[in-house]
Parts: structure tokens; C-alpha cells; sequence
């Protein structure tokens, strides 16, 4: 199943979730439909197409080697600049890990798998009391703020997705404190946690999909998705207006980490309302979730 497939099913069933309707794709006439309502569904990349065919190459060898792994369906997300496991035993235990992980699954739940990592801790000084940050933490530096005795810089470059749990970070933060505490000045120290991997069980027939982006397509993803996105809203707004349907929609799929660090929405607020005028919906797809854009239609009965 493409990437499509998958964001087009996630699409219809949160559409039927919300809206209490029994839509179903017919691929034949391209449109969705339930007993009253047809809806023109299209799904686009907010990333183009990648021309690493290295990448390529080695997405689909995994997916040839999880389908034959694991007996039921489902689709691995691959955090933003994240690189695909290679090599032994990593792939391997991957693959073990993912197995793991869909058995427990019901169609559409969501789970983890957590790759081991290592963030790098080193202390600079004994003055100030800050931590430099980069990497998948940078968005939490503040956090560490007053809670050292030094100046520090933290590597958290191999952490590309925290798990959902609330207690997950909280915990992390505190073990990282804890080892800055002991540290004398440009001592360095590893610190073990994990990269969590969303794994989702799907519908339909026994095949994996795996859905990313390579890691060097993630530089300047912010431009790209402006640009990119824009072209997407004009040309899918032209060809839906030209489908004989009640309703009209448009799935992007983005390849953000985590849905609540999603950039589409900032993006949209930069363009003009008439680009995508005639949408009834625009949603975004990310690690498995989906989230309207624009105002839902509010005429559209359950």
C-alpha cells in the first residue's frame, strides 16, 4: 500500500468518525461516497518526490522485510530527519521490534518502537547555568534553565521523536540534570534513552509501508513546504472543481515528527483565502494522525 492509500484511509475514516457517515472510496470513480453524499478526495506530498534512490532503494528492501516478518498490516512513520536502520543486527532488531509492536494493535491504534539513542552531555564551565542544545531537545532548552550549576552543551541530534507519554520528557530532563551535577568542567558523558518510531496498524492486505523522508531532504523543510504547498492548494483546488461532488477535499501528508509540531497551518495563514476557495476540507496527515486546516464545513449533517 503507497503512501496514499494510507493517508486517503485515515482521511475517510476520521471523516466518518467526525461526521458519523459510512463514506468508502470507489478507486474506479475516484471519489468517495456514502448513501448521499459523493466527496472528491485528493491526496498530496507537502515534500516532493525524493531523488535519493539510495534511499529509495533501501525503504523498500525494509518494507519487502517487515511484510515478511510480520503477519498483519501496518505502516512505520519515520520521524523527520531520522536514517532508515542498516546493517546488523540493527535491522534485525528493528524488524523484531516492529513485530512486536503491531501484534498488540488494533486497526488504526497507534504505538512505538523505541530505538536506543545516546544524547552527549559535556561541560564547558563551572560559571552560568545554562545548556546549549541541539538537536531533538533544542525545543525544550528552557527547561533546563537554573537547574545547573555550569555552562554545558547537550547533543541530542540522534533524538528525532519523544514519546507521547507525559512523563516520558520530564523524566529525561531530570536524568540529564542529575549527570550535569556530577560532570567536572570538560568532562563529556553519554546518556541513554530512546527514538520513538510510530508504528499504526491498518486495514486491508498484509504489506508494510514505510513513510519518510530522507534525512538530508529535512534541511530547509520549512521553505520547501511554503513553496511546495501553495502549488499543491492551486493546482488540487482546479482539478476538485472540475469533479461532479457534494463535497471537496484535499489531504496533505507531512512529514513533521509529531502532528502538534506541524508547520501547514502557519503556512496557510500566509495565503490567500481564494487559492483554495471551493475546499471543503483541507487536512493534514502526520505520524499517523489527521488534522483539518481550515474550518470543517459546518452544513455537512451526521
Amino acid at each position: 500500500m503507497s503512501e496514499t492509500d494510507i493517508c486517503l484511509e485515515l482521511f475517510i475514516f476520521w471523516l466518518n468518525l467526525t461526521y458519523q457517515r459510512t463514506f468508502r472510496w470507489d478507486e474506479f470513480a475516484a471519489v468517495a461516497f456514502d448513501d448521499n453524499t459523493r466527496a472528491a478526495i485528493q491526496v498530496r506530498p507537502l515534500m516532493g518526490l525524493s531523488a535519493n534512490g539510495e534511499w529509495l532503494t533501501a525503504r523498500d528492501r525494509l518494507q519487502e522485510q517487515l511484510t515478511a516478518a510480520l503477519p498483519s498490516p501496518v505502516a512505520v512513520w519515520v520521524p523527520l530527519g531520522a536514517d532508515l536502520p542498516a546493517g546488523e543486527p540493527a535491522t534485525s532488531d528493528f524488524i523484531e521490534s516492529v513485530r512486536n509492536a503491531g501484534a498488540k494493535l488494533q486497526p488504526r491504534e497507534r504505538s512505538y518502537v523505541p530505538l536506543p539513542i545516546s544524547l552527549l552531555l559535556r561541560k564547558n564551565a563551572d560559571g552560568g547555568g545554562v545548556v546549549s542544545v541541539t538537536g531533538g531537545l533544542n525545543a525544550h532548552w528552557a527547561r533546563f534553565t537554573e537547574h545547573v550549576r555550569g555552562t554545558y552543551d547537550l547533543d541530542s541530534t540522534r533524538l528525532h521523536r519523544l514519546p507521547e507519554s507525559e512523563e516520558h520528557l520530564p523524566e529525561l530532563i531530570d536524568r540529564i540534570i542529575e549527570r550535569a551535577a556530577k560532570l567536572e568542567t570538560g568532562q563529556m558523558v553519554e546518556i541513554e534513552t530512546i527514538d520513538a518510531w510510530t508504528v499504526q496498524r491498518r486495514d486491508g492486505k498484509q504489506a508494510v509501508t514505510v513513510i519518510g523522508v530522507p534525512a538530508a531532504d529535512a534541511q530547509d523543510m520549512g521553505l520547501a513546504v511554503r513553496r511546495n504547498f501553495r502549488r499543491v492548494l492551486a493546482e488540487s483546488t482546479s482539478a476538485l472543481r472540475e469533479v461532479e461532488a457534494e463535497l471537496r477535499a484535499l489531504v496533505v501528508l507531512g512529514p513533521y515528527p509529531r502532528i502538534e509540531q506541524e508547520g501547514a497551518t502557519t503556512a496557510m495563514r500566509g495565503y490567500d483565502p481564494a487559492l483554495y476557495a471551493g475546499l471543503d476540507f483541507v487536512c493534514l496527515v502526520a505520524d499517523g494522525l489527521v488534522k483539518p486546516l481550515i474550518q470543517p464545513p459546518a452544513g455537512l449533517p451526521p
